[in-house]
Order: structure tokens, then sequence, then C-alpha cells
């Protein structure tokens, strides 16, 4: 089943220069233990129900194909249009890996969702909220779920060169341009968003309890997130619980000069690399033709909804 909404003016779309092909090579990988981690938490429920998941902001499906490992229903929705037709084509037609669920597609934003309210047991949102009217999209996130459902925010940022202090540098001084370029209404919405590290989501406590905020790879500094000064207001109140986590291997690879190129042009805008060759060159020289230890932050909110 596909629904259609109207249209509006979206993030991390095609007309922005997204190439999903592109951002499979070069994004990271959600490893075995991302989803460990959501299902632990919502394991720990007394009466976890494990029948519909809901993907949101999905893109071509990438963390879907996972959920569909575990549960039998599951609800794929972004609002671009193509992009649900591509996860389509990679759940359904093209994977025999997922030939078990039951898959809804719904080209569709998070701040208003077709999906029957009180029906949804784990939401993900996972690189894609700070496209959205955050106090909205959370108002109807919970709307979609069972009391005692499970929200699951995500967002990692730019990786960060170990062992190099030069080639950060000259690394820095590439997203130094691009937040140069990352402007207007939207992008300054969503920069805003990603460099408090998702500290900006907030959770009324008559509507939501046991939050968690996990920070994994951020060397206990939420500043490791920022890209640059644009940025929001906190709202972790002090009833959530709040955990740092370093040295986590899986969010931590090995790369060389082609990789950075790969994995920037994945961002919106899209920087040719022609327009900032110059530094582009200054990185390849502080690699001195090697590769270096990167780690990625990564920011994990959880939420229950509460009756």
């Amino acid at each position: 089943m596909e629904t259609t909404v109207p249209a509006r003016e979206l993030g991390f779309s095609i007309k922005q220069g997204v190439n999903w092909s592109e951002y499979l090579d070069y994004r990271p990988v959600y490893p075995p233990s991302f989803f460990d981690r959501i299902y632990s938490y919502h394991a720990g429920k007394p009466h976890a129900s494990w029948s519909v998941a809901h993907d949101i902001g999905a893109g071509c499906g990438i963390v879907s194909a996972s959920l569909a490992a575990r549960f039998p229903n599951v609800i794929v929705s972004d609002p671009n249009p193509g992009y649900v037709s591509l996860a389509r084509q990679l759940l359904v037609e093209r994977s025999p890996l997922t030939a078990s669920a039951q898959f809804r597609f719904l080209q569709e934003g998070g701040e208003k969702s077709s999906v029957e309210s009180g029906t949804v047991d784990v939401l993900t949102a996972c690189e894609c909220i700070q496209w959205t009217d955050l106090a909205v999209a959370i108002r109807e996130i919970r709307r979609g779920l069972k009391v005692g459902g499970t929200a699951v925010f995500t967002h990692y940022t730019v990786p960060r060169i170990i062992g190099n202090p030069l080639a950060q540098h000259a690394w820095k001084s590439i997203w130094n341009e691009y937040s140069k370029r990352a402007n207007g209404p939207l992008l300054d919405h969503a920069v805003q968003i990603i460099n408090t590290a998702l500290d900006c989501l907030e959770f009324p406590r008559d509507e939501w309890e046991s939050v968690r905020r996990v920070h994994i790879n951020a060397q206990g500094d939420p500043d490791n997130y920022r890209i640059d000064e644009r940025r929001r207001e906190s709202r972790v109140q002090g009833w959530e619980e709040v955990v740092w986590e370093e040295g986590d291997e899986d969010w931590a690879e090995i790369q060389g000069i082609q990789w950075f190129k790969g994995y920037l042009a994945t961002w919106v805008p899209v920087i040719p690399e022609s327009e900032i060759q110059d530094l582009w060159e200054v990185l390849e020289v502080a690699l001195e033709g090697g590769k270096v230890r990167i780690e990625t932050p990564l920011t994990m909110v959880f939420a229950t909804k509460r009756a």
C-alpha cells in the first residue's frame, strides 16, 4: 500500500543533490549493536510487544530492512517523492531476506501520518528528525505509538580523525567551508538541531517516561557533535538518563582520501570537489598517502509513551 500527502519544502531531497548509491557506499553501516540497543531498551518493559515497527524518514529503507528481521509488520515512510518506491524495490522486489515481513509504504512526513493511533510498538527516526518541526513531529510520533511503545531518535555526525592532528585540522577546514554553504531557512533549522546532539528534543513528563540519551564516541563533550556555532537550547531534563560511552569500535574505521571525498558528497548541499580542491590537497598532504582512524559520534535518544 502506498499513499501520498501534499508536498512542501523537504530536507535531504533529490533536488538538493542526494545520491543514494553514494550514501550507501560512504555513510556508516548500522551495526548489529545499533539495533541491539533499540531492542534491549524496548524489551526492558514488562509488557513490550513486537508486532509493528514504523521507520519514519526511511529514505531507501536502510533501517527498515533490519527492523523487518524482528517485526512482522514494518511501516516505511518518507515525504520525499520516489524514496518509498525505491525502498519498496530494495525491500520487497530485490531482497529475499525481508520476504517474511509485511511492509506498508507511505509517502508522508513525520509531522502528519496516516498511521492509526496507538498501533506502533517501536518507531525509529534515524538521521531525519532535524528536517521536521520537532514539537509537531514528537506529538505525532506519540499519537501513533501504543502505550508503553518506544520512540528512538538517532543521529551520527561528522567523523573525527584520531591520531593525526594535522589531518583533523584540514578535515575541520573542509567542514567550515561546508557550514558556510549550508544556509537558508531549512538548512539553518537542521544544522541547529544536529549541533545540539539532539539535546533540543523535548519530552513532556506527563506524556513520556524513561527517556534515555546515549552519546557514543563523543569524548564526553557535546561540542564534538557541532559543525559550527548554530544551535538550539537544550531541553534535557533532570529526570532523564544521560549516558556517555567511548571507544565503540562499531563506529570506528580506517579510511583514506577517496573515502573522505565520498563522505562529504553525501551531505546536502553537495559541494563540487573542484570548488574546494585547495582544501582537499591540504588534507591529502596531511594523510601522506595513507589512511587514518576515524570515530563517528552517535546520539541515540530513547523515550517511552506514558499512558
